[in-house]
């Protein structure tokens, strides 16, 4: 297929001519005030090339001393370590400061910094400073402060529906080919409505009165304004309470923000948040201050204004996990009233925006909807329901044409309700137009209507109503509702040219260069306009009101309102990332992997021994299978042994055990090894970038994953770096949720069969999904899988990184994303053995506990003994559904298995689907409603972390009686256990790692 390329990663430099402007030197000395004046930037990230004064003081002063987050680059890895050192000591590293090392290519990715400081010996080109800083941004090179300028082909989505045409079609140059995840960011979840304009390289996000989870209710009545290039927050204010926020009343400008709201336009200072100053109507010319609608164009703000409103209520909800959507709608959806419904008014005004002068105005005796109320380059376009359509002149004010004929009217027909899932919302604004047509549709429509926009003549009718219309030059584009097609619409005769897949329920469509985008059902659906062909992105699906904004060069997908298919739960930023044309079979090794391995030792097959029991604990969850076995009998009693603070401000991991040493790692990169007796560190060692899963040891070796995209061999015993490998193709990280990692995070963990550690990495399909199996001495690669990525080449779709690593049965298995449940791949070739499913559509939710810990913190347990008794517990990723842990009898002589998801949760629908009796024949069940974060299961006890329900205070380390599931003995725990928390090594030690970072041994 033909396509624009879009920029690569060395294009950014050559599309910029940067401004040089002579400044002090900041780094002569770390002066980090002066540094801070200087560079402006109060929040986002700054690239740090090399170590200011080759002092790490200037680092943690650097990021005490502002709201930034610090990442520092050397090519010194001893440099780098005693950065992160300190860091670690101030609760910085991880969190607040990141550190890398290595030369020639600054390990960020394109457009995510706001500002690089260099040392004169970094070792960088100046486009290798362009590159990384996003438009705008400035690098600072000794005394020179080199600017970077916006590219010609950006585009902004300053008005609700990008402009006041209502047309969701983005002009932007950059946005085609192949996308690229930019950046995941918070907020996660948003209330309802939400309402997005985005310019000047802010992002600005009002969010409405509703919450139906407890998730949402900190952004009730919320304005945010976020970096659209790194997805940092840049402040936050409140919204007044009980005005409407979804319709036209929200417009983004170079520097400001325009809002309107039930008093005044209030222009907000994109910068500070600070209102500028207010605009308000004289009351003699409007019904009321209230703003219904708004437009800017050439310096002109037109507006719709009129009379007070019902008041919408605010509602918080106390009710836990991630999403679902009540339609028991706000008050006042129904439009009853014209006097008091949302958007209705009867003046409209133009106003100069330099001057404060009102230039016209223009009053209706009816009622205008703004949710139908569009302008084009000639007219502002209006209509009254059930009375006419007409044109007002936005020079003078006049009223150019009104067309009352019966049979446009009755065509349009009345107003329909809406509000329903299916249909949508009946806040919607129903009307678009370009310089030619008018067109009619949304969710309050029976059937589409396209006038004339030089008279208002009926043109053509469509027989469906409910289509999300994007308006392209070649033609109308409709994404149907669900049960329906996706047509494309000649503008002149409505005749259909093609169809393409219909979307799932309420979201709009948008439109980039080469694309339309609208709701799956699971995920998006992609149609690529040149070729008609329906592409999926399967991890997150448009958020209700927003769809997928088209801005900056980039894509954007809104916080979630509702639990619907998801991978991904956040604020997400997609940049180009060149050619739509199919990725090769997979890379030449050769290239591919030429510069991954680095090796720290000369010979790397000595090691001191580490002494490892078979009993020990040296894998997460016991083995790589996750059965949390154990052949140490578990303890009558016990008492604590000790008590040790691993990490402040980051999350550990489980533990392992072995040797007579326990070892932990954390979020901020640091891998800690203890001594099991005393609990006294023995030795730490970085990654440089945060550590999900435990650390696995095998060969008398420690194998770590790590976010920043390699594995890490270290000895064991005394903690030396023995070799590094780079799973993905190239060092380059992204901003997730207040982490850069890399694009291809090792996030699932490792593990080791034989002589072969396996890793993972990857975000989403489209990002690429990168399996490699290394030998365990060397590191030297044995095989790789760059290709499941893209396993539905039709869709392009395919396997995404969402799940730990284990071994079942000869395969390679993780979660695989909302299409692929259960991700898998054959041990010895590395092939993936999941069938392709060319599909538009996701059945799985897989939110993952590296990106979602406070949602995916509870384990399930499906434990088969020997005479088939099956000790059972199931919890979901939410943390929402549990079913009580339990002790079954062997199942009845060809009963049908009850059927669980991928991740070890009870779906009762479809075993109903199945014809499987969701009954068990139980022993035992544990009543008292506890929810688990670990288990240890032997022959004759069960060791569990956990707490009562909704009770995390009450936290506890229990045996368990298999026999008749009482309690043998139980200790309270100062806070939760992390997920798969504990762990036994050979002499029958426990160990218990903790939210609050401490871990606590236990001995009988």
């Amino acid at each position: 297929m033909k396509t624009s390329r879009a920029p690569g990663r060395r294009a950014w430099a050559a599309l910029c001519c940067a401004t040089l402007v002579a400044v002090p030197a900041l780094l002569a000395g770390p002066d980090v005030k002066s540094a801070l004046k200087i560079i402006g930037a109060k929040r986002g990230i700054i690239c740090l090339a090399g170590v200011p004064g080759k002092d790490p003081k200037f680092v943690t002063a650097l990021a005490k001393g502002s709201e930034l987050l610090v990442f520092v680059q050397t090519s010194d890895r001893m440099s780098a370590n005693a950065v992160r050192r300190l860091a670690e000591q101030e609760e910085l590293l991880g969190t607040r400061v990141f550190v890398s090392s290595g030369k020639g290519t600054i390990h960020l990715a394109d457009n995510v910094a706001d500002a690089v400081l260099a040392t004169g010996d970094a070792g960088f080109t100046e486009g290798e400073y362009l590159r990384v800083i996003r438009p705008r941004a400035a690098a600072f090179i000794g005394d020179r402060k080199i600017v970077k300028p916006v590219p010609e082909g950006f585009d902004d989505w300053s008005h609700p529906f990008h402009r006041a045409d209502n047309n969701p079609q983005s002009n932007d140059q950059f946005v085609r080919g192949r996308f690229r995840t930019q950046f995941i960011a918070t907020p996660k979840f948003s209330p309802m409505p939400e309402q997005t304009v985005i310019a000047g390289g802010r992002m600005y996000k009002a969010m409405g009165h509703i919450s139906h989870k407890a998730n949402q209710n900190e952004n009730l009545n919320t304005l945010l304004c976020i970096n659209a290039f790194n997805g940092t927050i840049l402040w936050k204010r409140p919204l007044p309470e009980g005005f409407m926020i979804h319709r036209n009343t929200m417009i983004a400008t170079e520097d400001a923000l325009y809002l309107g709201d039930h008093e005044s336009c209030k222009v907000i200072d994109g910068e500070t948040g600070k209102v500028r100053r207010e605009i308000t109507i004289q009351a003699d010319l409007a019904d009321g201050p209230s703003w219904k609608w708004m437009g800017i164009r050439d310096g002109v703000l037109y507006a719709l204004v009129g009379n007070s409103e019902v008041k919408v209520e605010t509602r918080k909800s106390n009710n836990r996990g991630m999403g679902h959507w009540p339609w028991g709608m706000w008050k006042g959806h129904e439009y009853a009233d014209p006097e008091t419904s949302f958007g209705y008014g009867r003046t409209l005004v133009a106003i100069d925006l330099k001057t404060n002068d009102l230039l016209w105005h223009y009053r209706s005796k009816d009622y205008l909807d703004a949710r139908a109320l569009v302008m084009n380059q000639d007219q502002i376009l209006a209509y009254v329901p059930e009375k006419y359509l007409a044109a007002v002149n936005p020079k003078d004010g006049k009223l150019l044409w009104k067309n009352e004929s019966a049979n446009l009217l009755a065509a349009i027909g009345p107003n329909g309700k809406a509000q329903h899932y299916i249909t949508g919302y009946a806040t919607t604004s129903y009307m678009k137009c370009t310089d030619d047509y008018v067109f009619f549709a949304g969710p309050q429509r029976k059937k589409t209507v396209v006038a004339s926009a030089k008279d208002g003549n009926l043109v053509w009718t469509y027989p469906d109503g409910n289509l999300q219309l994007v308006l392209r030059k070649d033609a109308v584009y409709a994404a149907g509702q669900q049960g329906t097609q996706g047509v494309k619409l000649a503008y002149s005769t409505g005749e259909v040219l093609a169809e393409f897949p219909a979307r799932r329920a309420c979201t709009r469509a948008t439109g980039c260069a080469d694309s339309i985008f609208f709701r799956a059902s699971g995920g998006t659906v992609r149609v690529l306009t040149e070729s008609n062909h329906a592409h999926h992105i399967a991890p997150m699906r448009p958020p209700c009101q927003d769809g997928v904004l088209v801005s900056n060069g980039h894509l954007y997908w809104g916080p979630w309102m509702c639990g619907c298919q998801l991978s991904l739960y956040g604020n997400i930023g997609l940049a180009p990332a060149g050619s739509l044309e199919p990725k090769p079979a997979g890379p030449d090794p050769e290239n591919q992997y030429s510069d991954a391995l680095v090796k720290y030792v000369r010979d790397l097959r000595k090691v001191e021994p580490l002494g490892i029991d078979p009993k020990d604990w040296t894998r997460y969850r016991g083995d790589d299978a996750r059965s949390n076995r154990t052949a140490v009998e578990l303890p009558g009693a016990v008492k604590r042994a000790w008590k040790g603070l691993i990490s402040t401000g980051v999350l550990p991991t489980a533990p392992v055990a072995a040797g007579g040493m326990v070892f932990v790692a954390d979020r901020g990169g640091v891998v800690h090894a203890l001594d099991a007796a005393s609990g006294k560190p023995v030795w730490k060692n970085f990654t440089a970038g945060p550590i999900y899963y435990p650390p696995v040891l095998s060969h008398d070796r420690l194998f770590v994953g790590s976010a920043d995209g390699k594995v890490y061999a270290f000895a064991a015993k005394s903690g030396q770096l023995l070799w590094t490998f780079r799973v993905g193709p190239r060092d380059q990280l992204i901003p997730v949720f207040g982490q850069l990692i890399s694009s291809w995070p090792v996030a699932g963990g490792v593990v080791v069969e034989g002589d072969t550690v396996y890793a993972a990495a990857g975000i989403t399909h489209y990002d690429g999904t990168y399996v490699v199996s290394l030998d365990t001495v060397s590191g030297e690669l044995k095989r790789f899988n760059a290709t499941s990525g893209v396993l539905a080449r039709q869709v392009d779709d395919g396997i995404s990184m969402q799940g730990n690593l284990k071994i079942v049965g000869g395969e390679l298995q993780f979660l695989g994303g909302g299409v692929y449940e259960k991700a898998r791949y054959d041990l010895k070739t590395l092939a993936c053995l999941n069938q392709p499913k060319n599909q538009v559509t996701s059945q799985f939710r897989t939110a993952f506990y590296p990106y979602y810990p406070e949602y995916n913190k509870y384990v399930s347990l499906e434990y088969t003994y020997d005479d088939g008794r099956v000790l059972s517990h199931d919890a979901n990723y939410e943390g929402l559904y549990f079913i009580n842990l339990s002790l079954q009898k062997p199942p009845a002589p060809g009963a049908k298995k009850i059927w669980k998801d991928a991740a070890g949760e009870f779906i009762r629908r479809e075993n109903r689907r199945r014809g499987v009796s969701s009954k068990v024949r139980t022993i035992w069940e544990d009543k008292a409603d506890r929810r688990f974060n670990s288990f240890i299961v032997s022959d004759k006890g069960l060791l569990a972390t956990g707490h009562p329900d909704q009770k995390p205070e009450e936290s506890f380390l229990a045996a368990i009686n298999t026999e008749d599931g009482s309690d043998l003995w139980i200790e309270k725990l100062p806070a939760p256990a992390v997920k798969g928390g504990s762990a036994i090594d050979a002499a029958g030690r426990i160990f218990v790692v903790l939210e609050n970072g401490e871990m606590i041994c236990y001995f009988h």
